[in-house]
């Protein structure tokens, strides 16, 4: 349908956040020496604990609809289980790509944590919450990680990115469903955008 004039507040400024992550994330992974192994897709696939937001999900929404794909979308996503697989999963991941997700840029805060973020336990120490493909190959990784991260490396805290984004605009980012179900919604509220913005139009 080509490029849409709908814009949501707050975009900006989940990239904004998003970057800074990235470069904390990569930061991580130099001090630790630790990768995502290639043409993993482990985290794609157990969608059942991935969740993101309504607003986590727009800017990928708003590009499928800008490519003609949203109504196509949203019939591949009606009454989906909530733990089915990611529908960006590709699970041929061709020689070239590290990993399976068919729209990476786009991808919400949950994908780019995972396996490269800490919590905190009950007596304020961060741990490292590393997936796991990467301790199955090397059942140490996850104590020499956490002995740096609590000596001097720094890294992201799960919490705290979840907090700024759901921040950024509170009334769809602070609730969180399953990957699929996030997307759907996603698509529908801007379609109903589109379906409005056109409406408007023609009445004046």
């Amino acid at each position: 349908m080509g490029k849409t004039e709908i814009h949501f507040p707050g975009l900006d400024q989940l990239f904004e956040v998003y970057a800074d992550l990235e470069r904390q994330v990569a930061e991580l992974k130099r001090g630790a020496g630790i990768e995502c192994l290639r043409r993993c897709t482990f985290c794609c696939a157990t969608s059942k604990f991935v969740e993101a937001s309504i607003f986590e999900m727009l800017p990928l929404s708003l590009h499928f609809w800008e490519e003609g794909r949203g109504q196509e979308t949203l019939e591949k996503l009606e009454g989906i289980h909530p733990d089915a697989p990611c529908i960006l999963l590709n699970p041929n991941v061709p020689d070239e790509l590290s990993g399976g997700c068919s729209y990476y840029r786009f991808r919400p805060l949950v994908c780019r944590l995972f396996g490269f973020s800490a919590t905190v336990d009950t007596n304020g120490k961060p741990s490292i919450a590393l997936c796991a493909p990467l301790k199955e190959l090397d059942s140490g990784v996850s104590e020499r990680v956490n002995k740096k991260i609590r000596k001097d490396l720094s890294f992201p805290l799960m919490t705290d990115f979840s907090r700024k984004v759901a921040m950024i605009h509170p009334p769809l980012g602070e609730e969180k469903y399953p990957i699929n179900i996030a997307l759907w919604e996603a698509l529908e509220l801007v379609r109903q955008k589109i379906h409005f913005s056109k409406t408007g139009r023609r009445k004046t």
